[in-house]
């Protein structure tokens, strides 16, 4: 399998253990419908795109098949552009096991190409209108599948933000909370106990306290659950910070997300892509 360009990589035995559980949910104590088949019978099957868009979930259903002895030829990879009807996989071994897999790997070529694509269409749209805006997942992943996920949001344009929690300070209304609202004190304990080697943003629902977090070592500023016009009015008051990072989150969804970036934000981030993709990708597995 070559993909020189996969994002992200990560030891094919740790993915293969990720996919094979993924498998075994799906095979329970066994396919009984597969076993209508001769077990020795050969055979080929071909992978059809049944709708257009960006392709992610290749090397997935790639490694699912070849770590169960079916022979694959992949005729496109992750990351490219898919036309409907385009055949993108051919398969070739023994016919239950390809039963058994199918569903499996058309379930990560559908759901992370929905992604992918869902995500492109917006990116697109936004540069049409001379946008520089990244557009950014969440954390809100599906749990055990967030690298997934958020790697189809890579292969469409996107930007991953945050894997987990360990990789950059990022301070919400439930932190400050805690310090009473005194963003000063939280911000220089947290600038004392962070490396410097990780970004700290804070979350901010009331603009006039965005030159206080600026003051005092914020590198990001979250815009919560502002609106696009509250967002436009914040930024136009404010002086120059050239250092600084403007994100805006919290109700951004496919409809009205180039009005946020039209708003002057440098990221959108938004968990809608994932979780309600408008752009819906479809595969079929048909036996030749």
């Amino acid at each position: 399998m070559n993909y020189p360009n996969a994002p992200f990589p990560i030891p094919k035995s740790i993915l293969l253990q990720k996919l094979r559980g993924f498998l075994n949910e799906d095979i329970g104590f066994g396919d009984i419908t597969s076993s209508m088949i001769p077990v020795q019978e050969q055979g080929s099957a071909k992978i059809k795109a049944k709708s257009s868009g960006i392709l992610a979930g290749m090397e997935e259903a790639q490694l699912l098949f070849e770590d169960n002895n079916i022979k694959v030829t992949s005729l496109t990879q992750d990351g490219n552009e898919v036309n409907k009807d385009e055949i993108i996989m051919e398969l070739q071994g023994n016919l239950r096991t390809i039963l058994m897999v199918e569903r499996t790997a058309l379930n990560f070529l559908m759901k992370l190409s929905s992604i992918a694509s869902s995500t492109n269409d917006v990116i697109t749209k936004l540069r049409k209108e001379n946008l520089t805006t990244i557009i950014a997942a969440t954390r809100k992943t599906t749990p055990g599948f967030t690298y997934f996920e958020k790697k189809a949001v890579f292969l469409g344009g996107g930007d991953v933000h945050r894997w987990n929690l360990s990789d950059m300070i990022l301070l919400k209304n439930t932190h400050l909370k805690y310090y009473q609202g005194d963003i000063a004190k939280l911000l220089t304990k947290t600038k004392e106990q962070t490396s410097f080697s990780k970004k700290i943003e804070i979350e901010i629902e009331n603009p006039k306290n965005i030159p206080l977090a600026i003051q005092h070592g914020a590198d990001i500023i979250m815009l919560d659950n502002m609106t696009p016009d509250q967002i436009r009015k914040t930024l136009s008051d404010l002086s120059p910070s050239k250092h600084i990072i403007f994100e805006a989150s919290g109700n951004i969804n496919t409809k009205n997300i180039l009005e946020y970036a039209q708003a002057g934000v440098d990221v959108i981030s938004t968990s809608s892509l994932i979780f309600h993709p408008h752009k819906i990708m479809d595969f079929s597995l048909r036996l030749v």
